[in-house]
């Protein structure tokens, strides 16, 4: 687990090590720590919009003392997930982990607390792409040495968050929504990133579900979403809302 002046700490270390003037975007519980939203955070969630600068900040990063079990792939740079951890090798802990429906390849370091560093280029799970329009809604949180730490919008964290089923995103997902969000911003870039495929449509309706089950609450972009997943219903995962319960609330009119 990260606290925020441990987060502070490791960018002062890793930002100690570039060479030359580069930005990163913080996705997650690390961005929601920086704005008080989240005491402690397990992951540090990382895009960068270019190989240069994962060439550089992987560099930094490994000279920071931390670790990437394996080779990268030939489609790294277009996809992949590259996965950070700090400790000695112990070959016991090597897994080939996959993440939610498909999230592409990445490389793991176990650690005994299981706290990672993520980093993704340019899109998250060969889905959610890093756009303009979120480059110009993130704030400038602060520059470490030439490394320049963003933090993309509220609106943008809940997106990427609810691509994935992951308890603790759910929660981080419920906290976020208490910060006045612009519901309309998030359907409007559902949309401008259809573009991409429409699977995620599925998981973020999924998401929004587990949401409503979670806290009884009715999220105003939900009939819109869901309006969505009628379109494209023959296109639905085979385990669409497989784990998700009160399905007759949730799919009116709908069999699976």
């Amino acid at each position: 687990m990260y606290t925020k002046e441990q987060l502070e700490k490791w960018l002062e270390e890793v930002g100690s090590y570039v060479t030359k003037p580069m930005n990163i975007y913080m996705i997650g519980g690390c961005a929601l720590s920086f704005r008080g939203l989240k005491s402690v955070t397990k992951d540090i969630d990382i895009i960068l919009t270019s190989q240069k600068d994962f060439d550089m900040f992987d560099t930094a990063i490994k000279k920071a003392g931390f670790t990437s079990m394996t080779e990268r792939e030939s489609e790294f740079y277009l996809t992949a997930l590259s996965v950070y951890q700090k400790i000695d090798v112990d070959t016991r802990f090597l897994d080939d982990r996959s993440g939610r429906k498909g999230l592409g390849s990445h490389l793991r370091h176990k650690k005994s607390d299981e706290s990672r560093i993520d980093v993704f280029l340019n899109q998250v799970g060969k889905m959610l792409r890093l756009t303009e329009n979120m480059k110009k809604r993130s704030k400038l949180y602060k520059h470490y040495h030439n490394m320049a730490v963003y933090l993309v919008s509220n609106e943008d964290i809940f997106l990427f968050k609810a691509m994935t089923s992951r308890e603790g995103d759910t929660l981080d997902c419920d906290r976020i929504m208490k910060e006045n969000l612009d519901y309309n911003l998030i359907y409007q870039e559902i949309v401008d990133q259809s573009i991409n495929g429409k699977n995620w449509f599925f998981w973020v309706y999924e998401s929004l579900c587990r949401l409503e089950n979670y806290n009884n609450i009715t999220i105003p972009i939900k009939n819109r979403m869901f309006a969505l997943v009628k379109k494209h219903w023959k296109d639905r995962p085979s385990d669409f809302m497989s784990d998700v319960s009160n399905l007759e609330k949730h799919l009116p009119g709908k069999k699976l």
